[in-house]
């Protein structure tokens, strides 16, 4: 029987033919999601509107669920529980609110998109080598896009789009308003924000996963041409997102010998932020938004979409305004609400709000504390949360719907294998250096290892010579 216990901790993995079943199916599953999002085609079913990652999604959904429930994907931790209550409290708000004869479409794509594509990065991201993998190919994927991004934003015709129109039904080119003297990319994406976000996601994953044993050099170079390409979007949201994950990666080259840099980033942080409080004659959510723009009428609304979202949420807390409801606005302001984290509260009441932060947070926190990892998997982890950092922050100024949010679902699953890493890592660095008999198993040389060193030469000493006498 399989242990399908809550377990805040997860230090192991669970074991069983469901796992071994998964370990050789390998994460080829998330990369064809990560494929799929990239694919402009849809296809009308019936009432159903299906674009490629949603029919990808169909048809995992129930595998997901067998390989989670029967505990090939871990033990099931608190972000899981939250999403489950997050997709049933919406599909509660849209019956309640639009009936139920009007949501059942709504209600199975809402579910499918959102526990679909976490359970798809949960159960075929399990181990380092898993999340490497995915990683790789996103960043190819993002690379890949650069020669066609720079021909859209030169000339402002989008080939790939066009191209693809012409083999079977796909977006139309939207309409975009250049900026900076430039022509905003969209490439196969339905906007230049999906194409923004999309390639910014690789860029921390880029240099703290890709990045980790290759030389300085090409590290920084490949780090580089996948910012490029998300600039390119010329978004305020995708931008902002870029802005915060170079700064904490140049805050960690910077201090990275110093064991408490995250804590002091943390408190200072926090007294910067009471500080503005204080001083500010504004507060600092509307200094955020308007720094974070590309000019003073972007900012302006995007601070009126957060006072009267709010607004909205405390005219309607308990289930929102439903898929058919208007938000409380002036007449001026469009429909178009920009700011993912509210989103949720306005339309299905602050409980479906409450949970999908918990769902985020809970995940962030619990890989953030996790304890014992390797050099390597510290590093990966570096890069998954400096990832997630930059949907957070970019989160308050655009909303995150079709490719996006399952993009961002599918990280946020595939965070998970780091909670049972410690055991994977010991056994694969066995694996990869063979003992023979009456051999001791190779250490590795960490920033512990070498601060310790550092401190205590002589015990380093001694305990080098005593090996060296042995042999």
């Amino acid at each position: 029987m399989t242990d399908a216990r809550v377990d805040l901790r997860l230090d192991r993995p669970a074991a069983g033919p469901a796992a071994v079943s998964q370990a050789r199916t390998g994460p080829w599953p998330a990369k064809l999601l990560l494929f799929t999002l990239a694919v402009p085609f849809f296809f009308p079913v019936g009432p159903l509107f299906l674009t490629a990652d949603r029919f990808l999604l169909l048809l995992l959904f129930l595998p997901c669920m067998k390989i989670w429930l029967s505990g090939g994907a871990g033990r099931i931790i608190l972000p899981d529980i939250a999403l489950i209550l997050f997709c049933l409290w919406t599909v509660l708000s849209m019956v309640v609110v639009d009936g139920a004869s009007s949501v059942v479409e709504a209600a199975g794509i809402n579910t499918v998109e959102t526990l679909g594509a976490y359970l798809v990065g949960r159960c075929f991201v399990r181990s380092a080598a898993d999340f490497r993998s995915v990683a790789r190919f996103l960043v190819l994927m993002i690379l890949a896009m650069l020669p066609f991004a720079l021909h859209e934003t030169l000339t402002g015709q989008n080939y790939l789009l066009s191209v693809a129109n012409k083999v079977w039904p796909s977006y139309a080119d939207v309409p975009k308003e250049p900026r900076w003297g430039l022509d905003r990319v969209a490439l196969t994406f339905y906007h230049p924000i999906l194409f923004g976000v999309f390639c910014g996601s690789g860029f921390a994953i880029c240099y703290f996963v890709l990045g980790y044993d290759r030389p300085r050099i090409i590290r920084i170079t490949q780090t580089a041409l996948v910012a490029l390409v998300a600039t390119l979007s010329l978004s305020s949201g995708p931008l902002t997102a870029l802005v915060s994950q170079a700064s904490l990666i140049a805050w960690d080259s910077a201090l990275h010998r110093f064991r408490k840099r995250w804590t002091v980033l943390l408190c200072g942080v926090g007294t910067l932020w009471i500080s503005l409080e204080i001083a500010a004659n504004r507060s600092v959510p509307e200094l955020f938004l308007t720094y974070f723009a590309f000019n003073p009428s972007t900012a302006y609304n995007r601070i009126r979409i957060w006072e009267f979202g709010v607004l909205s949420i405390q005219q309607h807390p308990l289930f929102g305004i439903g898929l058919s409801g208007d938000w409380v606005r002036p007449w001026w302001m469009g429909d178009s609400m920009d700011m993912f984290w509210i989103v949720s509260a306005v339309r299905h009441g602050l409980p479906a709000g409450l949970l999908m932060h918990l769902a985020f947070m809970s995940m962030v926190i619990l890989v953030a504390l996790k304890p014992r990892l390797g050099d390597r998997d510290a590093s990966y982890r570096l890069g998954f949360l400096v990832c997630m950092t930059g949907f957070y922050l970019a989160g308050w100024t655009v909303h995150y719907w079709k490719v996006i949010y399952v993009l961002f679902m599918l990280l946020l699953g595939s965070g998970a294998w780091l909670l049972g890493a410690s055991d994977t890592q010991e056994s694969e660095e066995t694996d990869s250096a063979p003992c023979g008999a009456g051999t001791r198993p190779r250490r590795t040389w960490s920033r512990d290892t070498e601060d310790y060193a550092q401190r205590h030469p002589k015990y380093t000493r001694s305990e080098n010579s005593s090996q060296r006498h042995k042999t």
